[in-house]
């Protein structure tokens, strides 16, 4: 199983909101395969004057293509446009809280121990 969590620009603390992160962090068990840059970070919707609802969403889907072939997002917050893109790859979004984790190693590993409700 592929797992994505949001994290930071330190690369491992996660971060509240998932259109937001520095990077994609994807893991296979408790593996860290790969970080992807998020194109949206440092104010992405502030440089690209989005019109409308579509176009703002589709400017997310672009963004996350990268991810396509994961199983599940873990995330603290994720905004209409970014979970319609993420939903759009075929991702599965689960809710987590601050108590499930503060980095993405502690987050994924009390994920697959089944700590995460």
């Amino acid at each position: 199983m592929k797992i994505v969590v949001a994290v930071d620009s330190d690369k491992k603390t996660i971060v509240t909101r998932t259109g937001q992160c520095s990077y994609f962090a994807i893991y296979e068990d408790e593996k860290l395969l790969e970080l992807i840059p998020n194109a949206h970070h440092d104010g992405g919707h502030h440089h690209h004057q989005h019109h409308d609802h579509e176009e703002h969403t589709n400017s997310h889907k672009k963004d996350v293509q990268n991810l396509k072939g994961c199983d599940i997002i873990l995330v603290r917050a994720v905004g209409e446009n970014m979970k319609e893109a993420l939903e759009s790859i075929g991702l599965k979004i689960k809710k987590i809280r601050k108590k499930d984790g503060e980095s993405a190693d502690e987050v994924i590993h009390n994920f697959l121990e089944g700590k995460i409700e």
